[in-house]
């Protein structure tokens, strides 16, 4: 054998090796939790979660994703990633456990732009949707005993709006140690502003909004002013987070580019981890 053909198979060999552990190290990252639906008599199938763990972490961020609420790729993803690294011990000051929600039934309409926000609401106010979040909930507080981070991206930020207005009337505020909120649609920031403000809410916030947003459902200079009627109250330790960085898409400006902080994730890290660290969780 040539020292030529010897030296393309050991090469051969170190690139399959190399992919085979990173793969390892990759799949190793998280957990797939399943958690059981509460109400055994539904008979529905458990909710799929993906648990990014960190270490001597204060606080555990629970996910929700706008659209469909349906979670790819195992959570990995451009948009998470500057989340995940909170989990990582040489990426953040202060450790947070990270986990991401997957709704197995469609939670939006798209297309349909006459009803969406109202049908978007509903659909995130039904009961088994809010069940699936309340027991999640349940299901980290006591797997960690870590405050629990309701976070909530574009139409995400809607099941952060109906779990609270639940767990306010249930008196179960107690559940959650704080929220943040990224893109949001316009209805779901006003709701939020009023649920803070007339039912006087104190939870820690993080509102996250790209200056140069295209989506049509998200007034950047309309919500910073609700957002700040919050911080007006002095109710609550509250923070709005203007991301400047990434670009544009010609693909839909509602499922990319601004919206989804393109090639901001740097920017993102840094501007949310230094505001959580601020934040005292109980």
């Amino acid at each position: 054998m040539s020292q030529i053909s010897l030296y393309k198979i050991l090469s051969k060999i170190f690139f399959v090796t190399f992919i085979f552990l990173n793969l390892q190290n990759i799949s190793s990252a998280y957990e797939q939790i399943q958690i059981d639906y509460p109400d055994k008599s539904a008979n529905l199938p458990a909710t799929s979660t993906y648990y990014f763990k960190g270490a001597n972490s204060k606080a555990l961020i629970i996910y929700f994703a706008g659209g469909s609420g349906k979670i790819y790729r195992n959570c990995i993803l451009p948009f998470t990633d500057p989340f995940i690294k909170l989990t990582e011990k040489n990426s953040s000051q202060d450790n947070y456990d990270f986990s991401c929600f997957h709704s197995d039934k469609i939670l939006d309409t798209p297309g349909k732009w006459d009803n969406y926000h109202t049908m978007s609401y509903a659909l995130r106010s039904e009961k088994e949707h809010i069940l699936r979040i309340e027991s999640t909930i349940n299901f980290y507080k006591s797997k960690t005993n870590l405050p629990i981070i309701l976070f909530g991206h574009s139409n995400g930020g809607v099941s952060i709006l109906t779990a609270l207005e639940h767990l306010n009337r249930e008196n179960k505020l107690n559940l959650v140690s704080g929220i943040i909120v990224a893109e949001t649609n316009d209805r779901a920031a006003t709701k939020l502003k009023d649920l803070y403000v007339y039912q006087k809410i104190s939870l820690p916030y993080i509102f996250i909004l790209h200056e140069k947003t295209r989506c049509k459902s998200v007034n950047y200079n309309n919500q910073v002013s609700e957002f700040k009627t919050i911080i007006d109250t002095k109710r609550a330790v509250a923070n709005i987070i203007t991301i400047q960085s990434g670009g544009d898409s010609t693909n839909d400006p509602c499922y990319s580019g601004y919206h989804m902080f393109e090639g901001a994730g740097e920017e993102v890290f840094e501007k949310v981890q230094n505001q959580l660290n601020k934040i005292k969780f109980k």
